[in-house]
């Protein structure tokens, strides 16, 4: 799906992060992975386990203020036999909290607000001090929410997990053995 077409701007980056799946008591599952990209609506992660789609588990990322765990499902998953594709899982976002959102923006300001902060602070310098591109970005993001729950939601804007990102050149697929 075509970044045009996605409710939110995926961001390159990568992150320490630990998928796992509550059970009674215990983890009926807990591993490990790297995310390639990350939006408000879900990240990929890079790896060479794949989890079945529909999966719901948490995708606990870390931050440098601490962990952020956000209950997810995997929405699609591949790339072991795709030599142009990262092997890994698209892993769509499920319930992100207000404090979730506003930690993903303290840390994240996608590429639009930080074009928009840019063109805010050379139209009015003294703002910068006053109005950080942390702050700037969360007002950004809460206005837009606004305007989609308002309009009914349109259902051709959907959030949800990225694409494999596209292969390295020169990053070969990591089997177990080289792990």
């Amino acid at each position: 799906m075509a970044d045009t077409t996605r409710r939110y701007e995926r961001i390159d980056v990568e992150l320490p992060c630990r998928l796992f799946v509550p059970g009674d008591g215990a983890l009926r599952f807990e591993a490990y992975a790297r995310s390639r990209n990350l939006g408000l609506g879900g990240l990929f992660v890079s790896s060479t386990f794949l989890l079945p789609e529909g999966l719901e588990l948490f995708a606990e990322l870390s931050l440098p203020s601490g962990p952020l765990a956000i209950r997810s499902r995997v929405a699609h998953s591949g790339g072991l036999a795709d030599e142009d594709r990262e092997s890994g899982m698209g892993i769509e976002f499920l319930e992100v909290n207000a404090r979730g959102r506003e930690t993903l923006l303290r840390y994240f300001s996608p590429l639009r607000y930080q074009r928009f902060f840019a063109n805010m602070v050379a139209e009015f310098p003294h703002l910068k001090k006053e109005l950080p591109l942390d702050g700037v970005s969360l007002v950004l993001n809460l206005w837009e929410e606004w305007k989609i729950r308002a309009d009914g939601g349109p259902e051709a804007i959907r959030s949800g997990a990225p694409p494999a990102p596209p292969r390295a050149a020169g990053r070969r697929r990591r089997g177990p053995a080289s792990q």
